[in-house]
């Protein structure tokens, strides 16, 4: 979807709930240009940030390019400006993930396409990147872009040095705690300390702990808090600029080496690290879900994969096209449950149910919490076929889920919890589902009560064309 589109007041089937106000973003990389070296790859795009904006019993629709430095720099010359060190590859290798081919038409420009994720802070919209982006901040009803937040003078680098004052990385998962009032994130980089954890307050101020005995350049992608603690885990998905010189690709896994997690007291971000090793077997949480603290123990919950849904070379030979996430690799239901005293970590499989795109009700971010909701689905050869959207008790492990049954393949995207009123109990509200009819080329916004999910969806936002891929959002109350 390469254009920004206005609805003022979309088509609605069905009945809205009452009292819904406030929007639903979301973002995802969209092809604007031709790349100097024919690159498409989803990390050299730029972000186009989705608003379903619910006001006085009416629905808006926005979409609008992030205007990052790269971005406005390419629109004002009218032609991409950036190579990169990968870019010469002619197959999957092609990640766009080496360093930018400095010359005088980009210097001093970062390099990064926001384009990842879109979340509420301070009552602005952050599109946000998975490397070498600071977070952009958006209206969140016009989506104009607003530019780099203030407080990105502050963030460590990612994976590219900083090129400019303010090129600060912040990764595409934070999580925000509504009652201590903190964001937290982690990003991730190829040289020590591999990873670090910044932790940002309304006035702007960020702290950050850099993981010096971090073992490895792992891939954290995603984080958990609690109560207490920050958790990042180091497993052997790795990402490292020296494997393109060496003509592979970028993203390696490594089963030698054993996942190690790093435990930080979220009241004490500058003392000692707890670190504990896993006894169980190399696996991959992409996309966290929550974690709870149980009788001394940390429980966290995510979609548990096998390895990476990504392409490396220990899998995949050079010379091959690219292949999607959800046909490189399949997920179940996961947990590792972390004993602080005596310094383990154990790894649980508890469903063969292909679940991913995890979301709790996320007012209970750093809080106990009961619910989650996934996008799921069935195995699908060497992958998975996302069609469903599915509620869990992470207690009991009751479920309740609604199929999307279509002729024709359809996109079911990432869903976002609402609660029923601001103050109301956790996941009492509804569900809303992007499905993307590409063939027939319209978008339904599908609005299921959370708590009824098998009765189908109560009402459907109808947009009269397909939305682009958008992996990410998050939900900001107007009430």
């Amino acid at each position: 979807m390469r254009f920004e589109a206005t609805i003022e007041d979309c088509i609605v089937s069905g009945e809205l709930p009452d009292g819904l106000e406030g929007g639903f973003y979301r973002n995802g990389p969209t092809w604007r240009r031709p790349n100097k070296q024919g690159l498409e790859s989803v990390y050299t795009i730029d972000g186009m940030v989705q608003g379903l904006v619910f006001r006085d019993g009416k629905v808006e629709f926005r979409n609008r390019w992030v205007r990052t430095p790269k971005f406005v720099a390419e629109e004002r010359a009218g032609r991409s400006l950036f190579s990169y060190a990968d870019g010469e590859f002619d197959d999957w290798r092609a990640w766009g993930l080496g360093d930018a081919i400095r010359d005088e038409h980009n210097a001093g420009i970062p390099q990064g396409t926001a384009n990842i994720n879109a979340m509420p802070f301070n009552g602005e919209v952050l599109a946000l990147s998975e490397q070498g982006c600071p977070p952009i901040a958006l209206d969140p009803i016009t989506l104009e872009t607003k530019g780099i937040v203030p407080w990105s003078s502050q963030l460590s680098d990612g994976l590219f040095e900083k090129v400019c004052f303010g090129d600060g990385a912040f990764g595409p998962h934070p999580k925000w705690d509504d009652v201590k009032e903190e964001l937290w994130s982690c990003t991730y980089r190829d040289r020590k300390p591999f990873i670090s954890v910044h932790c940002v307050t309304l006035d702007g101020v960020v702290r950050t702990k850099h993981l010096d005995d971090g073992p490895y350049c792992a891939i954290a992608h995603d984080m958990w808090i609690t109560e207490n603690y920050a958790i990042v885990a180091f497993a052997p998905f790795l990402q490292d600029r020296a494997r393109i010189a060496q003509g592979r690709g970028i993203y390696g896994w490594d089963t030698s080496l054993p996942t190690v997690i790093a435990v930080i007291r979220r009241d004490d971000i500058d003392g000692p690290v707890q670190w504990i090793e896993a006894d169980f077997e190399p696996e991959y949480i992409m996309h966290t879900l929550s974690a709870n603290e149980i009788d001394g123990k940390i429980v966290l919950d995510g979609p548990i994969f096998d390895s990476p849904p990504f392409m490396t070379d220990e899998v995949f030979p050079p010379g091959g096209p690219f292949v999607p996430f959800w046909q490189v690799g399949t997920t179940c239901i996961g947990r590792c449950v972390l004993d602080l005293e005596k310094g383990r970590a154990t790894s649980e499989h508890l469903g063969d149910t292909p679940v991913e795109l995890p979301k709790i009700d996320e007012r209970f971010w750093g809080k106990p919490y009961e619910w989650g909701f996934y996008t799921a689905g069935e195995r699908v050869k060497d992958g998975m076929r996302m069609n469903t959207v599915m509620r869990r008790n992470v207690h009991t492990g009751k479920e309740d889920s609604y199929t999307i049954k279509h002729d024709r393949p359809v996109g079911v995207y990432e869903s976002v919890f609402v609660p029923r009123t601001p103050d109301a109990p956790e996941g009492d509200g509804y569900l809303i589902t992007p499905v993307s009819y590409f063939n027939e080329r319209h978008t339904d916004f599908m609005v299921f009560n959370a708590d009824d999910l098998p009765s189908g969806p109560v009402a459907k936002v109808v947009l009269p064309f397909a939305v682009g891929w958008t992996p990410h959002g998050h939900w900001m109350d107007f009430r």
